[in-house]
């Protein structure tokens, strides 16, 4: 949840922050995309250490740059200090969601991983959503800088309590491993990076790597552009705003927490990843694009909350089932490198998002029609990458994991 607000936090402060530093929509855009130049780069290579380091101390001292950055940020006064809080906040978050998942492949068997993954990234959205209509009333009452001090209060809080009774393993609290039995399996054991990095180029990676760039893609723009657009062209105000904000949030929680649970039921059933967990997200990322063009194109107020709130929430599901379906094609003992590069592949997209949306906003004849055309970019991009993801993504076929009586008597 803090991770994912201290992202959130630069949209929800981007009119009054503009206007104080007269920083133009395409400089805006910069900012917005400088977080994500060295998330990309930390998320390769300290996710990749996951695999072999205690994932517990390295989250400590991430959640230690994440605090600072916080702290920091309200005594910026230029658009290069801006940038540059934001470019080592990037850099202290990028390897968290790797960190996340070879964390949570430790605790959950293979069957329950949709909803570990999932449970986690209800942090994300169902903390944004909380957050959000909070973090914009102390904005309204006491200006921009008490949004960053007050996520660093929280950050502190949460960083003494994952340090007294945060575990790396079951092994730490008495309870035994996990041991899931794969006969006839091709997936990789342990190897190094030189070994791992051809197996990144097939098919099945680079789809779902891509259709993880398309929610990338949608998160940084609802981050960095979404409150000024509600603000200056729908001329949200007051609980309006705070419900056009707040409610992509709350839907994205569901949605992630929801698909979870309903992925690995079908798991369950079925045994086969494709129809548990490749269909659902493609189906979903196909939908969510239909969403984008459809509220870009509504004049009601409500269908356009309406279609803004569905979007987002269902281009998530495949951040859900990502780490999922990635555990399927790697070895847990490589997963740390898959995810840390599945991060920093499909994350790559929100360096560009937010440039191309500043640049088409204000180089267009109006910032209504700039808005206009990059949402419409935006849909067509994710209806032809999610269908690709959807048709393309064909796992080997294996035969099916063996969960032992112990691991389902601890579930």
């Amino acid at each position: 949840m803090i991770n994912q607000v201290d992202k959130i936090i630069i949209g929800l402060v981007s009119v009054p922050l503009m206007e104080e530093l007269h920083l133009s929509p395409s400089q805006w855009g910069l900012v917005g995309s400088s977080f994500f130049w060295f998330f990309i780069f930390s998320s390769i290579v300290l996710g990749g250490m996951a695999d072999s380091k205690n994932t517990k101390k390295m989250l400590t001292w991430l959640s230690l740059i994440w605090l600072t950055v916080q702290f920091a940020t309200p005594f910026v006064s230029s658009l290069s200090m801006l940038i540059f809080t934001r470019m080592i906040l990037g850099a202290g978050e990028g390897p968290a969601p790797a960190l996340s998942t070879a964390i949570i492949g430790k605790w959950f068997p293979k069957h329950r991983h949709g909803i570990g993954f999932g449970a986690v990234l209800l942090g994300t959205t169902g903390g944004s959503a909380i957050a959000s209509p909070l973090l914009i009333s102390l904005i309204d009452q006491y200006g921009w800088r008490s949004a960053f001090v007050a996520m660093g209060i929280v950050g502190l809080i949460a960083l003494g309590l994952w340090m007294i009774f945060g575990k790396e393993n079951p092994q730490e609290i008495g309870m035994p491993s996990f041991a899931q039995k794969e006969t006839n399996s091709t997936m990789l054991s342990q190897v190094s990076w030189r070994q791992f990095l051809p197996y990144l180029f097939s098919k099945n990676f680079v789809f779902t790597a891509l259709c993880g760039g398309c929610a990338y893609w949608l998160l940084s723009v609802q981050a960095v552009w979404f409150p000024a657009y509600f603000s200056k062209i729908q001329h949200f105000d007051g609980q309006t705003l705070k419900l056009a904000v707040a409610l992509p949030f709350f839907f994205a929680a569901f949605c992630q927490l929801g698909f979870s649970m309903l992925s690995d039921w079908l798991y369950r059933k079925t045994g086969d990843i494709r129809k548990s967990r490749i269909n659902l997200a493609g189906f979903m990322m196909v939908l969510s694009a239909v969403c984008v063009y459809l509220e870009n194109i509504v004049s009601s107020t409500n269908l356009k909350i309406l279609f803004f709130t569905l979007a987002p929430g269902l281009s998530y599901v495949i951040l859900s089932l990502a780490p999922a379906i990635l555990m399927d094609f790697f070895s847990p003992k490589n997963i740390g490198k898959a995810q840390g590069v599945f991060i920093a592949l499909s994350s790559s997209t929100s360096i560009i998002a937010p440039l191309v949306f500043g640049y088409l906003i204000q180089y267009a004849t109006t910032e209504a029609i700039g808005y206009q055309y990059a949402f419409q970019a935006t849909s067509f991009v994710m209806f032809v990458i999610g269908l690709l993801f959807w048709v393309g993504v064909r796992p080997v076929k294996k035969k099916h994991t063996t969960i032992t009586s112990e691991d389902q008597v601890i579930v």
